[in-house]
């Protein structure tokens, strides 16, 4: 027995240093949190053309913090904008503020060597049907017009093809310079625009601390004013999240803890137990954040706040400790709890690694978070409480028999026909509302923004004319040129589909950058042109000979110009259209088509149809495949689920054989009938609500395991239900979350669980009667 306890003292020390060295491993390593809801969501398996373009239009996005000020007064808006660029000078060591034009900037002629390479199309419609003569006069207006709004070059430029350029480069924006300033011309009050470029990472806390602490007292002084100030960028949603996460962390956490607390020292009277309890679930903590942080580089905010509800769940193997130690000694409580604990342990960490099978990075790290958490606490029992709680055992708790007397009034399952058949009615009722059930696998479930915030962001988006950038159409081929002329042959079809209530308008490379092929057939239309109208004009002008030579030779300098993609993005013309050209390192081009306006299911149709058509183009509904990502993992999880409950009964059968029903049912009735009241209160269910029964069974099975082992102790009775009790807790405060992730959680678990426990006394063993 010496020999047995010098070893046990080696374990535990070795168990000490373990936990002391990957905690300060990790503290090294330096903490750090993610944010991003992005991080949650399943990697996409779609082509990689398409993930580089959905990366490239995001990574576009993310960067940009967009500022709209808007005042009744022009005077007034102006003036706050003043204040803003103050005050925002403040974060110029971590972005770029653009608020204004320099004059250097200015860069209006910098597409004048290829305007007879690249035609509107405008001009290029009006040439291809042979109204040259149009636009022969067109140009004579502006030529003569003192109000054409810029200075005509007849020489170089007779056909005013560049007037016409610069008019359709500027038709589709909703911004222009005023003074300087950036002014939104579809405002209905004087309004400008200012835009941070961050240098850095937008879901990082420090930076998002550093914008606030800026913005948000800028918002109150030029409310004072008479401004308003609103606000798009993916910054904010990522810092409302992860405030939103924070306090979502104390609350369950911290209301989990408290909950203990209480419960300690209402049953037990005394701060000992209170310290044995609390340590496991200390170590269980710090181990799983210490394995998850080495492991995955970073913890996302929600993990933790899903891992705060491990508290409820740890504090089980001590609760069963302490409850026993107070009418046995330490060594024959492990003695007798170990098998108990140990098919516990095995069955909760089977439930919860689960969440490992679903693709999504962010419930893999809950898997690993959970399993480590439950295993640290799980070691610490074993090895640590022995020694802290040495010495003979106390008394039998009071609170422990109050409990027993309530449960033998339940009636034994076995012996109560009615019961069995009503149990047999509900499970089968529940079958068929659960089969009847309809999934929700829209990702807009997992949307944690405020209305609030989203209608701020989409006003400001609204104003400066963007559209969205999770649908979109896709265009690929084996250099630039391809996909140019493949998007050249796409456009007019989709022109036919433009409307004010459905499709407003579309952005495309084309429209900017011209294939070398369509540039050719301008050189030929503008040749044309020039052979049938130039003697005219230059007889309305009263051109010289030596002047129309030099028009010739202008003409011939720009058709041996064509703009080429590389050229192209060396321009600052090309910097808001750079974003629509996707390449990767194996040389592989695609483009972008970006749209504007409200899609509907009718358009998305036609637009799907449209793509069909033509070889290496595709149609992008981001939102629309990870839903049915979502419905492919949900199928998945289902098939998983019933291997999990498969695995489980193989397991427990081995140990329990005809008893295995009194295990099991408890967690499986309480799965039923919650799924179901699920279905027919929320109108249908999702991946989230299916994990979540995992984590029932998970939690359930160690009810019914400890109770059986015991022999339906009453100690056992009263740890299972201080169990139930702080799992409640921590569950349970995960249905009042506003992160619909965990949301979906706690409104399972917490019935769930109140199941488990109300049916767990039914499945007792019958004792057999003593004769006098």
């Amino acid at each position: 027995m010496k020999i047995t306890l010098q070893k046990g003292h080696v374990v535990a020390l070795l168990w000490l240093i373990i936990v002391m060295g990957m905690v300060i491993t990790a503290i090294r390593q330096g903490p750090s949190f993610d944010t991003s809801l992005i991080a949650l969501l399943p990697v996409t398996e779609q082509r990689p053309e398409i993930g580089q373009a959905v990366d490239k239009l995001s990574s576009d996005f993310s960067g940009q913090v967009l500022l709209a000020i808007s005042a009744p007064e022009q005077d007034v808006a102006r003036k706050a904008v003043a204040i803003a660029v103050k005050q925002l000078g403040n974060l110029s060591d971590i972005a770029r503020i653009d608020w204004q034009l320099d004059e250097s900037a200015l860069v209006a002629d910098e597409l004048y060597p290829f305007r007879f390479s690249v035609l509107s199309d405008e001009v290029r419609n009006r040439l291809l049907a042979g109204q040259g003569k149009q636009q022969y006069q067109l140009a004579l207006q502006r030529l003569f017009s003192p109000l054409s709004g810029s200075v005509q070059d007849p020489i170089r430029d007779p056909f005013t093809f560049y007037a016409d350029l610069q008019m359709a480069q500027q038709s589709g924006l909703q911004l222009t310079l005023e003074q300087g300033l950036f002014r939104l011309t579809s405002a209905k009050q004087p309004s400008y625009l200012i835009r941070l470029s961050l240098d850095n990472d937008p879901f990082s806390l420090p930076i998002q601390q550093r914008v606030l602490a800026v913005v948000d007292p800028l918002d109150q002084e030029l409310e004072q004013l008479g401004a308003q100030l609103y606000r798009s960028g993916l910054i904010w949603h990522s810092a409302a999240g992860a405030q939103q996460a924070k306090n979502e962390i104390s609350t369950i956490g911290l209301g989990s803890l408290l909950g203990i607390v209480l419960l300690m020292l209402l049953v037990f009277k005394r701060i000992s137990a209170l310290g044995a309890v609390l340590l496991p679930v200390l170590i269980g903590c710090l181990m799983a954040g210490a394995v998850t942080l080495l492991i995955f580089g970073k913890v996302h905010l929600i993990t933790l706040a899903f891992g705060a509800g491990l508290v409820g769940v740890s504090v089980d193997y001590a609760l069963h400790f302490i409850c026993e130690r107070q009418v046995q000694p330490a060594d024959r409580v492990v003695k007798n709890l170990f098998a108990g604990l140990l098919l516990g342990l095995v069955s909760s960490v089977t439930a919860y690694a689960a969440l490992a099978l679903a693709p999504f990075p962010g419930l893999r790290q809950m898997a690993v978070f959970s399993v480590t958490g439950l295993t640290a606490a799980w070691l610490t029992v074993l090895l640590w409480l022995p020694f802290i709680s040495s010495g003979k055992a106390s008394k039998a708790l009071p609170s422990a028999a109050l409990l027993n007397r309530w449960r033998q009034s339940y009636p034994h399952l076995e012996s109560q026909p009615l019961l069995i058949v009503g149990f047999i009615l509900v499970s089968l009722s529940t079958l068929v509302i659960i089969w009847q059930g309809q999934s929700q696998d829209d990702i807009r479930l997992l949307q944690t923004s405020s209305i609030e915030l989203l209608e701020e962001d989409h006003q400001v988006q609204q104003l400066l004319g963007n559209s969205s950038s999770s649908e979109f159409i896709l265009i690929t081929g084996a250099s630039v040129e391809k996909v140019l002329q493949t998007e050249e042959r796409l456009l007019p079809a989709l022109q036919a589909l433009v409307d004010p209530s459905g499709l407003q308008d579309y952005q495309a490379l084309s429209q900017v950058l011209p294939s070398l092929q369509r540039q050719s057939e301008n050189h030929h239309l503008v040749r044309d042109l020039y052979r049938q109208y130039l003697p005219e004009i230059s007889t309305v002008l009263r051109i010289s000979e030596f002047q129309r030579l030099n028009i010739e030779t202008e003409l011939e300098r720009g058709v041996k110009q064509p703009m080429t993609p590389t050229e192209w993005q060396q321009l600052q013309a090309s910097e808001g259209w750079r974003s629509l050209l996707v390449s990767d390192t194996s040389g592989a081009v695609a483009s972008v088509i970006r749209l504007k306006g409200v899609l509907d299911s009718d358009l998305k149709g036609q637009l799907k149809l449209l793509t069909d058509g033509e070889a290496g183009v595709y149609w992008v509904d981001r939102v629309d495949s990870i839903s049915i990502l979502l419905s492919d993992y949900r199928q998945q999880i289902i098939q998983w689920l019933m291997i999990a409950y498969g695995l489980v009964l193989g397991l427990l059968a081995i140990r329990y054989r005809t008893d295995l029903w009194r295990i099991i049912l408890p967690p499986l009735t309480a799965s039923l009938i919650t799924f179901a009241a699920l279905i027919l209160s929320n109108g249908g269910y999702n991946l989230f609500n299916l994990i979540a029964l995992m984590l029932v069974l998970g939690i359930g099975l160690d009810m019914g395991i400890f109770l059986y082992e015991s022999a339906d102790s009453d100690h056992t009775w009263l740890a299972v239900s201080l169990s139930a009790v702080t799992s409640l807790l921590a569950f349970g405060l995960l249905t009042f979350s506003k992160t619909p992730v965990l949301y979906h959680f706690g409104i399972i678990v917490l019935p769930g669980l109140c199941l488990v426990w109300l049916i767990a006394p039914l499945m007792r063993r019958l004792q057999p009667e003593i004769k006098t």
